[in-house]
């Protein structure tokens, strides 16, 4: 509206201005003013009629623009670039990673034919870098499993398995485990081949078959310590000086775990075939071991061989009542199940109560008393059933138990007084069915 006003104001001026000019004595100094005034309303005329009119925007219509702005737009785009390039990327690793058509196949081919001349070749390179890559220790482990001849080159090429053990002791723990699956399969060699891993990394060996944290670790470590202990003497020996049965029956009284449980005791079984190497009072305490616990097969196996290898002063010590508890409590809990499955158990579990019938008085009370407290298991039964599955190995060891219990039970007047008490809840002389081929 303003603005109207000047313009016609403007055109007002310019037709009047030379006529008054013309009628009016005007100095000439205040006609030069005039027409500078003119000129500049005419120029800000001009100006105006090109500008664009001033509109206040409301707030809403503001703040959208803001949001449509070209720095905004840019960054939206940043963004979604940005999480395009992570999609691309991570679907380019995992096609890198992927083995495509006949790729994995010719990778498997080329690991599980390794030559000597390439486990030469290995042996000399990791000597050379004094250290192991992953794809390195997993060919000399395959090259190891194939042939002895790789074993025997390998080990020929001295400092070679001391790489081995560097990475053994280190602090990567896939590089460990590696390690320790790659001596695993070098302990399949000879008995130079089981002293050296012994006498390079005996002690590393036990010492992480004592850590119960890394379960894989722990079990190859125990892999590799039972091929030493089973086929090599002079690494037994080696191993048996450095602590390992020691270690072992420590393991064995703290362990909770079944599984590892038998990995103990599989080693220490093996352990016991050096009599001269093992003391008296270390076959008592692997049987203190298994005092009130649940009895397995693999704990009947260990406890018949301690038994075995023992005088009868092991017999007669104080766990034996404890003993053949658990004996009986696993003669009830296999009874109901598929007696030929269990048939090993069973025997070992009768032989030990035969140790113990055989060995006094005090044993034979023990196995009355128990039985007729807990009456859930009758003797003659369990030979019935065994004889109807034909398990004649088990009737021949059954009759031994049933034949020390008679003989033995008529000892004193106590035991007697038991054994009469136990035949009026289970006559086993007249009820056991003896199968033909035992007569």
């Amino acid at each position: 509206m303003h603005l109207n006003m000047h313009l016609n104001m403007l055109s007002y001026v310019q037709k009047i201005i030379p006529p008054v000019i013309d009628i009016l004595i005007i100095p000439y100094d205040a006609v030069l003013y005039l027409r500078s005034l003119v000129r500049a309303a005419v120029f800000f005329g001009s100006w105006a009629k090109q500008s664009r009119p001033f509109v206040r925007k409301p707030v809403a219509q503001k703040h959208k623009m803001n949001q449509s702005s070209p720095l905004e737009q840019i960054r939206i785009q940043k963004r979604y670039e940005l999480k395009w390039g992570q999609k691309t990327h991570r679907k380019k690793e995992l096609d890198r990673n992927r083995a495509g058509l006949g790729e994995l196949e010719h990778s498997i081919g080329v690991i599980e034919h390794i030559t000597e001349q390439e486990i030469k070749g290995l042996a000399g390179r990791i000597k050379r870098r004094k250290r192991c890559d992953p794809l390195d220790l997993v060919r000399l482990s395959y090259g190891f499993q194939q042939s002895r001849e790789n074993i025997a080159h390998f080990i020929r090429t001295t400092g070679a398995i001391n790489v081995i053990v560097k990475e053994l002791t280190g602090h990567d723990y896939n590089l460990q485990l590696l390690a320790a699956e790659c001596l695993c399969n070098l302990s399949l060699g000879d008995d130079v081949c089981c002293e050296k891993i012994a006498n390079f990394a005996g002690t590393y060996l036990i010492a992480l078959a004592e850590n119960p944290n890394c379960r894989p670790l722990q079990e190859t470590c125990f892999w590799t310590l039972q091929n030493i202990v089973g086929s090599s003497p002079k690494g037994s020996k080696l191993l048996f000086s450095q602590g390992l049965v020691v270690v072992l029956v420590r393991l064995l009284s703290s362990v909770t775990e079944q599984e590892a449980a038998d990995d103990i005791i599989l080693t220490l079984e093996l352990a016991l075939n050096y009599e001269q190497e093992i003391e008296p009072a270390t076959l008592t305490q692997i049987v203190q071991c298994f005092v009130g616990r649940q009895l397995h097969p693999s704990s009947l196996r260990l406890l018949y061989k301690c038994y075995g290898l023992s005088s009868s002063e092991l017999v007669c010590h104080d766990s034996s009542s404890s003993i053949i508890r658990q004996c009986l409590d696993f003669l009830f809990s296999v009874h109901d199940l598929h007696l030929p499955t269990h048939a090993a158990s069973i025997l070992l579990s009768i032989r030990i109560l035969a140790y113990q019938a055989s060995a006094g008085t005090r044993q034979v009370e023990e196995i009355l008393r128990y039985q007729l407290q807990k009456s859930v298991l009758k003797l003659s039964l369990l030979f019935n059933d065994c004889a109807k599955e034909e398990m004649l190995p088990v009737c021949k060891e059954f009759l031994w138990l049933l034949g020390q219990l008679h003989s033995n039970g008529g000892a004193c007047t106590t035991t007697a007084e038991l054994l009469q008490a136990y035949l009026a809840y289970d006559n086993f002389v007249e009820a056991i069915c003896v199968p033909k081929a035992l007569l």
